[in-house]
């Protein structure tokens, strides 16, 4: 372990001098919070220019190229500049990040997907921004708790804190953002994780809000909801289950074949072929999507047919439906073709946009046969929305707090509920029925506790020391004497600088033990052999339980830079392990 350097024996000095150690975490969630804030501005104001000024030197008949062109410049920059990070895709590997890795996360993340994202969206990329945002807030929270020198629990909060800021401020959602980072990135819910997290959120929305003027989202009236249209909701939630298991079969089938071209220049080349192609039959399809989104709620429908070869389809109904059913059906090839062929994005924005479409064409449909039923069209492009991003993100809660944040829809948290419940344990239904569903890759799952609580325990406290080492150069003698004195069953054999070079058991003992004639004559170097596994000071203690169990051994030697400095023994990380799980409370 490196020592620390003056700011952090600085933070250390004023930490110690609070007699509330919860002081601490609450402001370091504020300045998480703001900075993340100022990052969420940046992509923003990213994409806009971008988006601004490749509109405006290309010709209207040009438009389909704008992808190629975005997905060339990413595939370029991630090959030569961000080569290191550009495997990171947002909440999976945030998790990933936290299960695996300590919480410490690349300190390039706060910045390498602004620029990759806004570029790919910029030109008409067809995915979300929300990837980049949970990445660069996950990658200032663990970078702030390692310049401060926070261990791992401070260190994992911290990186709640970023998501939490992040989606808060890109969407003005501080609840949304508070309750996807407790659902979804956090290993579980425990009170003390409450203020860090609302403040965060808070201070990440109020920044963004102060500089870029408030702005929602969607905003527009919703009559009162009445209950006589709740068969209407249950439907429209089964559809939102199967546009899900569509959605990620067709992430899936556009990750298979894109990777069958092994040359990232040419899958960038036919990805952004493809994209444009589709652009310019669905011109609606053109970056994030939102703005279609707001046409359909504003009753401009017939504004998404501009500069669509489809346009000269006559103004009927049957018509109309065509046409909206084909831009939501195709909406997630787009995302698909975007995020595997050298786009930047996720599937958080993407779910959100295929569920309006897909309520607006619900709306369509009810209206062209059952014109009895009076209905609002936001209401069902609203439920539409949390139906799909629910099971998409694996978040129902995240869903129901978000949409309504980000339509001013309160007044419908009560179809919110019931169609998320409905979607939700539908998904859960069939995938427990078929167990073949394959997961988007963007997707995050429910993290696994035991390996959060496992990672909060310190190999340096675990490590037991054994002041007993022998030399290469030692005897069969000095051997058996060094190991009568231990109370292990295996011996470290370690060279004149102190490096493991080899161990030695019992078993390497026990058929020399008759010859007493050879124990001054064999050498230590003679009996040793290499350890199956070692372990450094620094490693995850998720790690170490794996390599125990794979190689079905009790202990393990310990190094720091190749010098041993004990053993580690699955019987003491098992029992420091059941001590954890009887805290209550277990996380920070």
């Amino acid at each position: 372990m490196s020592r620390p350097n003056r700011y952090q024996l600085a933070f250390l000095k004023w930490r110690r001098r609070q007699s509330n150690n919860r002081i601490m975490p609450f402001m370091l969630s504020m300045v998480v919070g703001l900075i993340v804030g100022l990052s969420a501005i940046l992509i923003k104001t990213i994409i806009f220019y971008i988006e601004q000024y490749a509109v405006y030197f290309a010709p209207k008949l040009l438009y389909f190229l704008l992808p190629l062109v975005g997905f060339l410049l990413v595939t370029f920059l991630n090959r030569n500049i961000f080569s290191k990070t550009a495997y990171f895709g947002g909440a999976r590997h945030v998790i990933d990040a936290i299960e695996n890795h300590s919480s410490i996360i690349r300190l390039r993340l706060v910045y390498s997907k602004f620029v990759t994202t806004g570029l790919t969206i910029g030109f008409g990329g067809s995915s979300g921004v929300e990837a980049a945002i949970i990445s660069s807030g996950a990658a200032v929270g663990s970078n702030v708790g390692r310049f401060l020198g926070l261990g791992y629990r401070l260190r994992t909060l911290l990186i709640g804190c970023g998501v939490a800021a992040g989606i808060s401020a890109v969407y003005n959602a501080p609840m949304g953002g508070f309750i996807f980072a407790l659902e979804t990135i956090l290993p579980e819910f425990t009170p003390t994780l409450l203020i860090p997290l609302l403040v965060a959120a808070a201070a990440g929305k109020i920044l963004f809000e102060f500089i870029m003027g408030e702005h929602l989202r969607f905003q527009v009236p919703l009559t009162d909801f009445a209950y006589e249209q709740i068969p209407l909701v249950i439907i429209l939630g089964v559809l939102g289950m199967l546009m899900s298991n569509y959605l990620l079969r067709t992430y899936s089938y556009c990750a298979l074949y894109l990777s069958r071209i092994k040359n990232a220049y040419l899958r960038a080349l036919v990805g952004g072929v493809a994209l444009g192609s589709i652009i310019f039959l669905l011109p609606p399809l053109f970056g994030e999507g939102y703005v279609s989104i707001d046409a359909l709620l504003n009753n401009e429908e017939r504004s998404l047919f501009v500069n669509s070869p489809l346009a000269v389809l006559p103004n009927t109904a049957w018509a109309n439906l065509f046409f909206f059913f084909l831009i939501t059906m195709v909406k997630p090839i787009s995302t698909g073709i975007c995020v595997n062929s050298g786009g930047e994005g996720g599937y958080f924005a993407p779910s959100i946009i295929t569920g309006g479409l897909l309520g607006f064409l619900f709306y369509k449909v009810v209206v062209l046969f059952f014109p009895f039923y009076q209905i609002n069209q936001a209401t069902y492009i609203f439920l539409g929305m949390a139906s799909v991003f629910a099971c998409i993100m694996n978040a129902p809660v995240t869903a129901i707090f978000l949409v309504a944040e980000i339509t001013q829809s309160y007044q419908l948290f009560v179809p919110l509920m019931l169609i998320c419940a409905v979607s939700y344990f539908l998904k859960y239904y069939v995938e427990n029925l078929r167990r073949s569903v394959v997961q988007p890759m963007g997707q995050s799952k429910a993290l696994r506790v035991d390996r959060i609580l496992l990672n909060q325990l310190s190999i340096k406290q675990l490590v037991e020391e054994d002041g007993t080492p022998v030399r290469e150069t030692a005897t069969f003698r000095d051997v058996i004497e060094s190991i009568t004195k231990s109370d292990k069953d295996v011996q470290q054999v370690l060279d004149e600088q102190g490096r493991l070079v080899g161990i030695i058991t019992l078993n390497d003992l026990r058929q020399r033990l008759g010859d007493t004639s050879n124990y001054d004559t064999i050498l230590a170097r003679d009996l040793m052999h290499a350890p199956e596994a070692v372990v450094e000071m620094d490693e995850p203690a998720t790690e170490v339980l794996d390599k125990l169990d794979k190689y079905k051994l009790w202990s393990l030697p310990v190094v720091r830079n190749g010098k041993f400095k004990g053993f580690i023994s699955k019987n003491r990380l098992l029992t420091q392990y059941r001590q954890e799980l009887t805290k209550v409370n277990r996380f920070f």
